[in-house]
Order: C-alpha cells, then structure tokens, then sequence
C-alpha cells in the first residue's frame, strides 16, 4: 500500500514538472519607462557611466526610450534598459554631482549620449553588467535653423583648435608661476565668425615644475600622480583676424578652475590613459564607454573592465549619429504594456 501510494505521489510531482511554462515566461517583459522602479535602475546606470568615462563631460538622463525585465535563475532579474542622455557644462573630472550640473543647451550645440545597459537587480542592489554608449551633437541644419549665428562645433584636432588650446593653456601658466600646468585633453572647440573666433575647452593636470622650471628644462617635466595629482578644467574664447582694417577684437579669455585632489580610481585612469598611451580624446561621434569586461583601446572608443559592484539601492542619482548602437536585449518580447518612451526631463533632440 505504501508503494502504490509512493507511485501516486511520484507520479503527481512528474506531471507537475511535466507542465509547460507560460507562453512568454522566458521571454523579456516590457515595462513602462516612466515606473519608478526604471527610472531608480536608469539613475543608476547614468552614475556608473559618469564615474567610468575617462573623456569629455558627465551626461545626466534625459529619456528612457525602452526597458525590459527577464527573471534570472535561481533569483533576480535582469533589465535591458535603452537611455537617451545629454551633455552637461561639468567634465567627468569636476567633483560636482552631475545632478548639480547644467545641461548644455541646443544653442550650445547640444550633444547626447545613446546608451544601451544591462543591469543585474538582486535583493535590492544593482550591478552594471554591461554597457555601450555612442555621442553625437544635434546636426548642424538643425542647429542653424534654431541659432543661425551660434558657434558651431569643430574638431578637436583642428588647426584653429589646437592654436586656441595652446594660446589658452600658455596664458593660464603664465599667470601660474608656481605650478606649471600641461594638457591632458582637448574636450571641445567651437568656432565664431562674428567676430572672429574659437572657443575651446580642456583639461589640463599640475607638473612637478615651476614656471621657470618649465622654461629652463621642460623635458623634466612630469604630472604629479597618486595623492599629488590634481587637475584642472579650462574654458578660453580666442580672438583672431587676418583683415587689418578689421575693428579692435575683444582681449582673449582664459578662465580655469583647479581641482582638490580627489580619491577615485576614473582619475589615475583617465591620466595615464592620456599621457602613458598619447591616445587622441574620441572626441564627438564616437563611442565614449564600452564596458564589457574585454580591453582594446583605440582612437573611437575605450573599452576596459566593468568593475561589477553592487550598487546600494539608496538615494538615486538625479541626473554624441547614434542609430547603430547594437541592442544588448534580445529582439523577441512577451506581449506587455509598450508605454515608451518615457517622459522628457529636459528637451528632445531631432
């Protein structure tokens, strides 16, 4: 009796497992772009990216384009979030929290940043598991018709650019007798016909020398590393004009903030991925963070280790074309609510 009613129950557990699961269970769910619990994971992703962006400025969120959920075996879920971002005023070396920084306007010659993330939520913490992110500035058509007489942007390697960089940083250093400060990025270069000019915008790190040093023995020169490091942000309008009978130009303005030195490992990366290797910042249209545990540096793009840490589910942070960004989810979905994209928290690019 005891063995039949063994069978019985052995017999009820295999149909059991023998049950097909839901059409669709395995399957990524769509989710609204506008839940809460998105926007807390796309906060955070948005952080990660700032805190592993060796080049150029923070980004903050702007619109959540899409967002899917599959549960992980044995537990947790997985998100595949697509993320339109925008360019601030801040460079990933200031120590001000992106949320606190001014987002570039579209007369500015706006940039955004199209991310796509894939996130591990587990018991409350996120992990960044992957990501890609490629910049692209609003065009020039569109650009005109909003400002015709705004500066548009050039590229970093351009003549006028580097000469407006060089013209900059030398001023700045002479008005600095006791450090001597050297480039450590290009980060932006526009350029004016009325009247004539080119605003740029860069980074630059302390050296071990004076001024007079620099003059004297300047291939003695090296950055101050480790708890000596410390950087600087630097904006410069640049006048010039070829035509003598052109009226007197406004005098040329170079205005630099210096930074404490701050703990954290994306600034000693950023410095010897300038200065040890001589790679060219990517610039705009490039892509500017490929986290996906491999290593390659080239002149578009930096890859390097995803540091995988947990991120505490606690106080979500607020916060250059693009189209061929590869999806990281994958293309079949479960049928679910498509309320996407989401809310725009600043303005939509075209």
């Amino acid at each position: 009796m005891r063995s039949l009613l063994a069978l019985v129950l052995l017999g009820q557990i295999l149909g059991c497992l023998a049950i097909p699961p839901p059409l669709g269970a395995h399957l990524p769910q769509l989710l609204p772009c506008d839940l809460p619990e998105v926007e807390h994971a796309a906060n955070i992703a948005v952080n990660h990216i700032n805190t592993h962006t060796l080049h150029g400025y923070k980004y903050v969120l702007n619109v959540i384009e899409k967002a899917k959920m599959i549960p992980r075996r044995p537990h947790g879920e997985i998100y595949f979030l697509e993320l339109d971002l925008l360019e601030t005023h801040c460079h990933v070396l200031s120590p001000i929290p992106a949320s606190n920084c001014t987002v570039r306007s579209r007369n500015e010659h706006a940039v955004e940043g199209d991310c796509n993330v894939k996130m591990l939520k587990h018991e409350g913490d996120y992990k960044v598991l992957n990501v890609h992110c490629h910049s692209s500035p609003d065009s020039a058509e569109d650009l005109r018709r909003l400002c015709p007489d705004c500066p548009m942007l050039l590229p970093l390697n351009d003549a006028h650019v580097v000469g407006a960089v060089d013209k900059a940083l030398a001023h700045f250093n002479a008005e600095n007798n006791s450090i001597h400060y050297q480039l450590l990025e290009i980060s932006r270069g526009q350029s004016s016909h009325m009247p004539p000019a080119t605003f740029v915008e860069f980074a630059v790190i302390a050296t071990n020398c004076s001024a007079q040093d620099a003059q004297d023995h300047p291939q003695d020169c090296k950055p101050l590393t480790g708890e000596h490091a410390h950087f600087g942000f630097c904006k410069a309008s640049v006048f010039e004009s070829n035509n003598p009978d052109a009226p007197a130009l406004p005098k040329d303005v170079v205005d630099c903030s210096v930074f404490k030195h701050q703990a954290g490992h994306s600034h000693t990366h950023l410095t010897e991925h300038h200065l040890g290797k001589k790679v060219p910042s990517p610039g705009i249209g490039h892509t500017v963070l490929n986290l996906i545990h491999s290593h390659n540096d080239t002149h578009a793009s930096h890859e390097s280790h995803s540091a995988e840490l947990l991120v505490p589910a606690v106080q979500p942070v607020v916060k250059r074309a693009a189209a061929t960004v590869p999806p990281l989810a994958p293309v079949p979905v479960a049928p679910g609510p498509q309320l996407c994209p989401g809310k725009i928290h600043f303005f939509k690019m075209d």
